[in-house]
This record gives structure tokens, sequence and C-alpha cells, in this order.
């Protein structure tokens, strides 16, 4: 992930950059669930079934693949819009969430890896997981991840990723 950051331009990251659909959930903010999951309210209609424990609720419930049917197949084009719409989104999602359910409430987790059919499109996913005592995090080791690039932001962190790709 920190190739791909280096690579692409992440300022001004706006409402602009997130799709039409990930802005209203963004919007719409955050509940709580009868599990005691921190969910997207927009989302949380639309699961259902049992969940062995609160982090499997909430990645579940938030858990989004980026739209990127309007982007070229390949290309730096592709890379960096996907990139930047996940981000937009996460940072939209997680200001709502410090304002809503307080300060580090719940932590994005973005992640690029080649998929489709052949496995050669490059595709992106967004969920958002909670820190919960007594429970596994939702990454283990962030830092020992290699299956595909994958980032863990809190709110804050678009100011950190700024000054780490201008240097």
């Amino acid at each position: 992930m920190a190739d791909l950051l280096r690579r692409v331009d992440i300022s001004h990251l706006g409402e602009g950059d997130i799709p039409e659909q990930f802005l209203d959930v963004a919007t719409e903010g955050w509940t709580t669930s009868a599990g005691g999951a921190r969910v997207l309210s927009a989302l949380a209609s639309a699961s259902s079934g049992k969940f062995f424990d609160v982090v499997q609720e909430e990645y579940s419930v938030n858990g989004r693949g980026m739209i990127d049917y309007d982007l070229p197949v390949s290309g730096n084009e592709r890379e960096e819009t996907l990139l930047r719409r996940c981000l937009a989104y996460c940072f939209a999602c997680l200001d709502k969430a410090s304002e809503q359910l307080g300060s580090n409430s719940v932590m994005a987790y973005v992640s690029i890896s080649a998929g489709g059919l052949d496995e050669e499109i490059l595709t992106a996913n967004v969920t958002f997981c909670g820190d919960h005592p007594g429970f596994p995090p939702y990454v283990e080791d962030i830092e020992s991840y290699r299956e595909e690039a994958l980032i863990e932001l809190v709110p804050g962190d678009y100011v950190h990723l700024l000054e780490a790709s201008e240097a």
C-alpha cells in the first residue's frame, strides 16, 4: 500500500471523490446494533443472519466493494480513482463516527488487490471495525499482511498520509 500511496495524488480529497451511493451512506452516519456492533446506519437494514462476534458483524455489515464499473479496466486512472474514492469515503465515515460515537470508535480498512474472473483487474474494498477487548481484531498484524495492499485508518490519518506522500 505504501508504494501505491506514493504514486497516487491524494491531496484535496473530498465529497467529489465519493460515488453518490457511498456519500449517502457516509452522510447518514452510524448506529450501534443490538449486539454492540458499530455499523453504518444505511447498511444496517441490509444485514441479516447471525454473527459469531461483534467484530464479524461490523466488518460484514460495513464492508463494501468500491464502485469501479465506470473506470478503465487497468492503468493509472483506475488505480488513482479507486484509491481516492476509498480514502475519501473512509475519512467521511470516520469523521461522522467521531461526531456520533466518539473519537477513535472505529477504524477503516481499505484493501486493493487483483480480482475479477482472471485475477487481472484491480479492485478495492472498504470496511470499518472497532477495537473490542476480548475479541480478536479484524486484522491481527497489519505490518505482516501481504496478500493485498491493505491500510488501517483512524480519524486524523489523512494529515499523516499527506505528510508521508510529500516526503
